[in-house]
This record gives C-alpha cells, structure tokens and sequence, in this order.
C-alpha cells in the first residue's frame, strides 16, 4: 500500500532530513548508504539514512518474495519516494519564441508526452530485516577480491593505464616528492594527477590518493562551472567522493574535511547541489573501476539465475542467443551507445555481451541498465533501418519544475534538467552518438547490406549534427561529420560552431587529430557559406 503525498510535503520532508543530518553528525550515514552500491536517488538516499543508516539493499515486500526472502515478523517498513506517470497529450511549443506550433491548416499541433502526475510514499524494507534465500551481493564478492594485494596493485595499474590511453583530458603519473607530506595531487592548468610515491607506498595508500585526485579532476577541471568555489568545499567534496569509493571497496577511510563539511549547514541548496555532484562522481568512479574487473565480475552475475537471466532476453528481443546476435545498446544514464556481440563463455556455456569497448555485460545489466536500440546483425542478416535514440528517449516534465529524461515505457535515466531544452538538448547528443557508434560497427562489418546502411546513417549524421549546431541542411563528407562528432560527444559543453572554433584553437596544432578536426571544421564553415549564399539568392 503507498500513500500518495504534494510536493510541498516532501520538500519539507527532504530539507528537514538534511538539516537533522548537519545538526546530529549523521551526515557520514547519507556518504554509507551512497557506498552500499544501489543506485538510490539523491532523494531517496536522504529517505534511507535517515531511517535506516546502515541500509545496503531495499526492496519492496513481494520483490523479497519473488527472490526467495521474507520479511521478519515485526519489522518496520522503511518509506520512499515512487514517482507516479501518465500520458497526457499536450500542444507543441516553438522553444524560442513560447507560441503554439500550428499544422498548414493553422490548427494547434499535439504531441504524448510521458509526465510525472507526482509521488506515492513507496514502503520498503532492508535485506537486512528479511530471511530466507542467500542473495550474493557483487559489492561483497569485489571486496573479497581486493583484499589481495596482488589484485588490488593490478587494479591500480590497469586504472591508470586506461585512463592516460582513453580520450579523457587527465593524465596520471607517478612521482617520488621527498621531504613532501602529500601523498598527490591535481594540476588543474595541465589536467595532470601525481601519485606522491614517496608518502603514498601501498596499493591502498596510492588507490585512495588516486581516487581522491580522480574526483578533483571530474569536478573541478578547468571548464567546470564550480572550479572557483572557495578550496575548503572543493577539498570536501574530493573527500566524500573518495570516501564512498573507498567504503564500497571496503576501505577503513575516515573523513576529515568535517569542519568544512558543517558549513554546508548554513547553505541547504549549495549542499543539496554538492552532494549531488558528490553522488554522480562517486558513481561514475565506481563504474569505471569495475569495468577494469569485468571478466571477474561477470562470473559472479552468471552465477545468478543465468537461465532466468537468458530467457528473460530471448523474450523480449524475440531471437535466440544462441544465434550470438550483435546489439546497439543505449547507455541512457550517460547518453552514451556502444553495440555488443552475444558470447558464450566455453566453460559454463553462460551468455554474455562483448562491447565494442571490450566491455563484459551481463544478462541481468542488459536488463536493469541498457535499453537496447537495435538488433544490428541476427542469422547473418543486418539491419535495414535502425530505430533511432530520438525514438525512445523524450522529455518528461517533473512536479517540481524540472524536467527528466525517461525511457519509452517512463522508466527515468536518473538525469534532471532545469529547462526542457536541456533534456532535449541531451537527447541530440545521445542520437549523435548513435550515429557515431553505428559507423564504428559498418566500418569493421563486411556484409553486402552495409554500404546501404551507411548512407542512411551518413544522412542521419548530417541531421543530427545539423540541428546541435544550428545549421540546417547541413551536407559534410561522412569523414568530416565524424571527426566534429566526436568532438561534440567528448566535449558536451560544446553547444555552438562559435564554441567548436574556440576549442579547436586551443587544441595542439601539431597533433593528427587537431588536423582532422580544423579540415573538418573548414568543410562545414564552407557549407554554411554556400547555404547563406543560396539563402541570399532565394532573397
């Protein structure tokens, strides 16, 4: 039974549970239950700690029955917030000018749009209050793993090595700093950490140093709106971040920046906003470092119903993993797309997926996580025309104001924007990486289908790009959309061709790929001055 609350109610309910946190010394209970690796909502995670701060997994109680575990007699639910949806049809809007879009006939044009009509107070209850069926958690199962050093050191090295050999920004190195006290640090100018060797000796010593810079260095970067802010609140949220990593790892890590941490206090927005960035940081770490562990960690999910896992698939996607069909996946937490071969471990003759990445994804994350866009390749067979991201993704409004992306069907991808136009503007950019991801597929297939493949999604390429920049009827060489679009992707602050000429001239004119792009960007500026020619002839 849930309860249906306003939104007043649960703002107030939210603020004073963050009060009381900052006012008892709980506010390390909220940091737990962010390292306990459920993917609560900030909101939610305020619900929990203040009810059960030592909470590690919750569900609701017949989801404890379908998994083989009761809840005990006498227990006390825990209360959460479940977002309620509907369809409702509403008149299309010109963003720019706030008029109703009109149909050659002059009548309003409509559009569904999936909005939340508000929220149930959801009751709930910690593993921790049921029995039964042994659920094996992979927090437990990674922490067992690092407690070898061996592991641990591999780990560490592996991290640094994809990072410096990845298109991030952020180099790492090692260096030995006698007579120094600190075990690294961040150079904001250069985007560079240094892991301090001299004071910083074991593998846990230099992964908690390097998870601290880490966070630093993806939160305030040199294009981050909050790199200004005073150092004692850039210090403490690297801290929080570094924390709840490190208790996720099962890490003995104890927090320091307490001091500063209280001033929040004064400020609730400032630390709702903080903790939030804290959150999304955290998590994004946390993802990247078991992504390192992907073939260990895959083992463990197989051991989980892989039957069930399969079966669930197969249905839904209508073919056989057998077949070892390859995917188009959507990511639609980050925007990002990534396509995947179905694999069948020689061993235990479990399925899995191999991303283009070389990425192992289970059954049961394809499940909770992907939205799979496309079957790109089944029984020899390639696609003829792909389902587009823009197909599936839309703009929810929210009670509050805000705006969400959701999924086809109104499940959220956790992402929350202020302005509609944000959302959509998010959208564009996971539609653009979809084009970028399917040339990446098309270049290595082989089949005789995908020179047809190619054009449509060389036309796509052209639209999207077209639209994010404000240049319509755009018409660049496929080469050309792909060097700006990956520009586009790994630089999401770039919304302009305005802003795409200032990062190009401040990237290194010696390096290949600088060359590309400033040819690439020359043949668009080219485009866009034939179409203002035309424009001026039509005149």
């Amino acid at each position: 039974m849930s309860t249906k609350v306003d939104l007043t109610e649960i703002n107030d309910r939210l603020e004073r549970n963050l009060e009381e946190m900052f006012q008892n010394n709980r506010f390390q209970d909220m940091l737990n239950v962010m390292a306990s690796g459920h993917q609560y909502s900030f909101n939610n995670v305020l619900m929990i700690a203040s009810q059960k701060p030592d909470a590690t997994m919750v569900r609701g109680f017949k989801q404890w029955q379908a998994l083989g575990r009761y809840v005990n007699k006498g227990e006390k639910s825990l209360n959460i917030l479940v977002p309620s949806f509907k369809k409702v049809e509403v008149q299309k809007i010109n963003e720019q000018t706030g008029e109703v879009l009109r149909d050659k006939n002059g009548d309003p044009q409509s559009e569904v749009q999936q909005s939340v009509t508000g929220f149930r107070m959801g009751k709930v209850f910690d593993v921790s209050q049921t029995d039964g069926k042994e659920i094996p958690n992979v927090r437990d199962f990674i922490q067992q793993e690092l407690t070898s050093t061996e592991s641990l050191t591999d780990l560490y090295d592996r991290f640094i090595q994809q990072v410096n050999a990845s298109s991030q920004p952020v180099h790492i190195r090692e260096e030995a700093h006698e007579n120094q006290t600190y075990g690294g640090y961040y150079n904001r100018e250069n985007d560079e950490i240094v892991i301090n060797t001299a004071v910083s000796k074991s593998s846990e010593q230099k992964f908690r140093v390097l998870i601290h810079e880490y966070a630093h260095s993806q939160l305030h970067h040199k294009e981050s709106d909050i790199k200004d802010l005073p150092r004692g609140h850039k210090e403490a949220q690297a801290e929080c971040a570094a924390y709840i990593v490190s208790q996720y790892y099962g890490f003995d890590t104890d927090l320091s920046s307490t001091g500063y941490i209280a001033t929040w206090a004064q400020d609730l927005p400032l630390a709702k906003q903080a903790i939030k960035e804290v959150q999304d940081v955290s998590r994004a770490t946390i993802e990247h470092v078991n992504s390192l562990q992907n073939e260990k960690i895959q083992e463990f999910y197989q051991s989980i119903h892989p039957e069930q896992a399969k079966e669930s698939v197969e249905t839904k996607l209508n073919l056989s993993l057998a077949e070892q069909p390859t995917l188009q996946l959507l990511d639609a937490k980050n925007g990002l797309v990534v396509f995947a071969t179905v694999e069948q471990n020689e061993r235990d003759a479990h399925f899995a997926l191999r991303t283009n990445t070389n990425r192992m994804v289970s059954l049961n994350e394809l499940n909770d996580r992907y939205a799979v866009l496309n079957i790109l390749e089944n029984k020899g067979q390639l696609v003829q025309e792909y389902q587009k991201a823009e197909d599936v993704l839309e703009v929810t409004k929210l009670g509050d104001g805000k705006y969400a992306v959701t999924l086809e069907g109104g499940d959220s991808t956790q992402r929350t924007f202020h302005k509609k136009a944000e959302g959509q503007r998010f959208i564009e950019k996971a539609g653009l990486a979809q084009s970028l991801n399917t040339d990446r597929f098309l270049s290595q297939s082989v089949h005789k289908d995908a020179p047809h493949l190619q054009q449509i999604n060389a036309q796509h390429l052209n639209e999207r790009l077209g639209r994010l920049l404000k240049q319509p009827k755009l018409e660049l060489t496929a080469k050309d959309g792909i060097a700006i679009g990956w520009q586009l992707v790994k630089n999401p602050q770039l919304q302009s061709k305005e802003e795409l000429h200032q990062h190009l001239n401040q990237l290194n004119p010696n390096h290949s790929h600088t060359t590309e792009l400033k040819e690439a960007v020359a043949s668009f500026d080219k485009n866009r001055q034939m179409q203002e020619k035309e424009n001026e002839l039509e005149r």
